[in-house]
């Protein structure tokens, strides 16, 4: 999120309510920043949460550990097929190839990224649990409303209503695993 906003303040007459995050991997001034902090966030969800559930001795049994990890990693892996597309905006793609994994990163990446803070749900206990539901019921609700008025006013708002709650679950499950007594890591 620190880097989104500095990529926000560099880039010329950028609107958070109409500009979508994607615009600032278009930017000759900010590409470089948001998308190599999109490779990086990506590559830190994918190493911690397979340190987490395949490396750890996080207490959740062997076949949810499995289902875990992987639907976790999966927002990982949007951010960095988002980052991998050098980031064609919708409205001007450099080719089809780029697009399509632009949209396929960010799809997966929103999508994923709410159902990994609802699974939290079962590996979490109260009251974290109850605050993942909400994050997690704030992005899929936003998402549909999102994907259907894309380039509209206001959709740059719409996405950020998308993505920050993962963002702020992913910090607020990294706190929250912190907080865990050793024996129950």
């Amino acid at each position: 999120m620190l880097f989104n906003t500095i990529a926000e303040g560099v880039y010329p007459n950028y609107s958070v309510g109409t500009n979508q995050l994607s615009d600032l991997g278009l930017g000759s001034n900010t590409a470089a920043l948001w998308n190599g902090q999109l490779l990086v966030t990506g590559l830190l969800v994918l190493s911690g949460m397979y340190l987490l559930f395949y490396r750890s001795q996080f207490r959740v049994g062997l076949a949810r550990a499995n289902r875990a990890g992987v639907l976790l990693m999966l927002p990982g892996v949007g951010a960095i097929l988002v980052s991998l597309g050098i980031v064609p905006a919708l409205g001007n793609p450099s080719n089809f190839f780029d697009a399509l994994l632009h949209v396929i990163g960010a799809v997966t990446a929103f999508l994923f990224g709410g159902i990994s803070a609802l699974y939290a749900f079962k590996l979490t206990s109260a009251p974290f649990r109850y605050f993942s539901v909400v994050l997690w019921a704030t992005t899929l609700a936003t998402l549909p409303v999102y994907l259907f008025t894309l380039g509209v006013p206001l959709s740059g708002l719409l996405e950020r209503l998308v993505l920050y709650p993962y963002i702020l679950w992913v910090i607020g499950f990294g706190s929250y695993l912190l907080a865990v007594p050793a024996e129950r890591r």
